[in-house]
């Protein structure tokens, strides 16, 4: 089941990506899905998954870092989410690649010098 972004005037057409990286070892960091949806004609770019929704109740901005013909690099943060054994930041980096929507993911918690990754596949949705 797809995450829902935002209703999005009528003449705007962002791209919407569905991402949903492999089950790993970083199962209890990385999400099941997330979806990102950016507009290239405004740079807008806003992110959805489980956590978000379930904190924030709506979308949070993210930002384009690079894109490329070859891929496009999203970043967002999620700030001072309190968990079991205190509170944390988190930063994440999605690597979408156009010609297969292959993705590579990062999230890194803040202070810390570890770093959790997956891979998976993004479909844009129609």
């Amino acid at each position: 089941m797809a995450l829902m972004v935002c209703a999005q005037p009528a003449l705007a057409k962002p791209v919407i990506y569905d991402c949903k990286p492999d089950a790993g070892r970083s199962d209890s960091v990385l999400q099941p899905e997330y979806v990102i949806a950016y507009d290239k004609a405004t740079g807008e770019v806003l992110i959805n998954d489980p956590i978000i929704m379930n904190t924030f109740g709506k979308p949070i901005k993210g930002v384009v870092q690079s894109e490329s013909d070859v891929r496009t690099v999203f970043d967002w943060k999620l700030k001072t989410l309190k968990g079991t054994e205190g509170s944390a930041s988190w930063e994440y980096r999605a690597r979408v690649f156009k010609a297969d929507g292959r993705l590579s993911m990062t999230v890194t918690p803040v202070g810390f010098d570890n770093q959790f990754s997956s891979q998976g596949r993004c479909t844009v949705q129609k």
